[in-house]
């Protein structure tokens, strides 16, 4: 067969067809879960810029969504990470608090933890972290 650019248009409008009909893989996630993610972190940096300017430091927010994966759906991630920002913000008010640079908001419900200038909270659906923060916030 001869190629000719007839041939060569055919051949890559094809080659996009079949890209574009091929299935998402698994890791792949919908636009539902996109957007919910997106809202989920925006609704975390407003808490997070709140903490900010309680605090007077700057700190980088982030969710750690592989820790989330089983995360229910229609539960905010966001919410529940809400009461370890207030109890950072509880021990600025006081005085106290730690210099934070990073707060991760993880969904695998472990917990409070502060090493180094991170700040991590494992959250778990319906629980919010202020008391448990609080109590590592106060070592």
């Amino acid at each position: 067969m001869r190629i000719t650019p007839k041939n060569r248009f055919l051949g890559a409008a094809a080659a996009g067809l079949v890209m574009f009909c091929t299935p998402l893989s698994a890791n792949s996630q919908s636009l539902k879960e996109a957007r919910a993610q997106e809202t989920e972190e925006r609704a975390l940096e407003r808490e997070a810029s709140f903490t900010r300017s309680v605090c007077g430091m700057n700190f980088d927010v982030v969710i750690d969504w592989r820790s989330a994966a089983n995360w229910p759906d229609g539960a905010s991630i966001a919410e529940s990470c809400d009461g370890a920002l207030g109890a950072l913000e509880a021990a600025c008010r006081r005085g106290g608090a730690p210099r934070v640079s990073r707060f991760v908001c993880a969904g695998d419900g472990s917990g409070a933890s502060l090493r180094g200038g991170t700040l991590r909270y494992g959250a778990s659906p319906g629980d919010n972290g202020f008391s448990e923060t609080r109590a590592v916030l106060n070592d």
